[in-house]
């Protein structure tokens, strides 16, 4: 994995996901990738170091599972891959 990537069912999701990821990884808002084209069209990418952290952030947040996905990134350009997490 290059880059994790969580996706949100709204922007008010990843609004307040990134508030609540701000102290516990280096988290970067970005679109959508079109190959995952799920979700607000808002995305919080992050180092996969930090998988697990963000993990446990989010569900100790006031968002519910079925709001937001988890997604492995991994390539660039047309030999990119993203897999749920």
């Amino acid at each position: 994995m290059d880059y994790g990537l969580i996706t949100f069912a709204s922007t008010y999701g990843a609004i307040s996901a990134q508030k609540k990821l701000a102290s516990v990884a280096p988290v970067r808002v970005m679109p959508v990738l079109r190959e995952i084209s799920l979700g607000c069209g808002m995305a919080l990418r992050f180092p996969p170091g930090d998988l697990a952290a963000v993990r446990q952030a989010l569900a100790e947040s006031e968002l519910k599972p079925g709001e937001y996905a988890f997604y492995a990134i991994t390539g660039s350009g047309p030999a990119l891959k993203a897999e749920p997490l």
